[in-house]
């Protein structure tokens, strides 16, 4: 929890003073320290406490860990840098006239309220009990979509993983996924015969009172799908005929398609059907839905699904280094031409 005490320890460390003009001390004007230039824009430790807090804050840091990290001067320096920047992208912005307004930070945070499963009233009070002022974080806010603007548009099209760099991930991450099979499945499905309607009781029980009778069904049930796999196997270009006449469900009002499937995706109950050849029927397969009888209508052989997907997941990783290493080296040559020095950590008495 940040609180005032945080704050004024933050200030006296950055060394955040007023010094005096003329001999009058109690109505003396006073001018600020300078924590940075950046061309014709000057970063004054003002802007570090009004601006510069903000951003670590955001960040979810405690003040007290620059005051007590032995890197507490570097750190300091990467808090005025990233202002430095944000002066930069801003100029930068105007003169590709970006400009960002109130409907797009109010998007913004309407996209921030649903991730976080908030109010907007809830996540305000959440803001001012760490200590952040709610217009000043919509300026942070602003700032940073306009950033994200500026540098989509200046390296749009940059980013372009290696499709050697994605593959060589690829293997790494899932060395046995590259070869695969996809089959494209039809089948007619011959239900159980189900006990209530044949018993008129509870399955356990016609099972109890009648398992000499309930057995010769399951038995003519099964020998019945059996003659139909026979006459399917036997004929396997007529098995959209057979799938009208003997097929029930969903399925068959569609002629029996299912659909295209890799292995994986099917319960282990259909895996024979990945070994089969195109045009082939499959043996009975029996199920709590019914007897199964399956042809394979194709057979694409090539890269499988979970290959796909560790494809699709390096090739946004490689990208999102790619861009970030982009990024880092855009902003270091935009404070290179702009002459930018960093004297927060400067003896500025002189």
């Amino acid at each position: 929890m940040v609180n005032s005490r945080h704050i004024l320890a933050f200030f006296c460390f950055v060394g955040l003073q007023w010094l005096p003009v003329g001999q009058n001390e109690a109505n003396a004007e006073t001018i600020e320290r300078i924590a940075a230039i950046a061309g014709d824009d000057i970063i004054t430790l003002n802007d570090v406490r009004n601006d510069g807090v903000m951003r670590y804050l955001v960040k979810g840091k405690d003040l007290h860990d620059i005051d007590d990290s032995p890197k507490r001067s570097e750190e300091l320096e990467e808090i005025v840098k990233e202002l430095v920047q944000a002066k930069l992208i801003a100029r930068q912005a105007k003169k590709n006239n970006i400009y960002v307004g109130d409907r797009e930070v109010d998007a913004q945070l309407k996209e921030m309220f649903s991730r976080a499963g908030q109010s907007e009233e809830s996540f305000k009070a959440m803001m001012a009990q760490e200590g952040i002022d709610w217009q000043a974080y919509r300026a942070y806010l602003r700032s940073e979509i306009e950033a994200q603007f500026v540098i989509r548009s200046e390296l749009a099209g940059q980013v372009a993983p290696a499709e050697a760099d994605v593959i060589a991930c690829a293997q790494e991450l899932a060395p046995d996924a590259k070869d695969g099979v996809t089959v494209t499945l039809r089948q007619i499905i011959i239900p159980e015969i189900d006990a209530d309607s044949q018993a008129g009781l509870a399955a356990p029980m016609a099972r109890a009172f009648n398992g000499v009778w309930w057995n010769s069904l399951d038995s003519s049930m099964k020998r019945y799908a059996q003659g139909v796999q026979e006459i399917a196997a036997r004929n396997p270009d007529k098995f959209v005929d057979f799938v009208k006449q003997f097929s029930t469900g969903r399925s068959a009002e569609r002629e029996g398609v299912l659909g295209s499937f890799s292995p994986g995706d099917l319960s282990k109950d259909f895996s024979s059907v990945f070994a089969l050849q195109k045009g082939d029927v499959s043996a009975l397969i029996e199920t709590a839905a019914g007897y199964h009888i399956i042809r394979v209508d194709d057979v694409v052989h090539g890269e499988s699904s979970a290959w796909k997907a560790t494809m699709d997941q390096c090739r946004e990783q490689i990208a999102m280094k790619e861009s970030q290493r982009l990024v880092v080296s855009w902003l270091n040559d935009l404070m290179e031409k702009n002459f930018v020095s960093i004297l927060v950590n400067e003896d500025l008495s002189k």
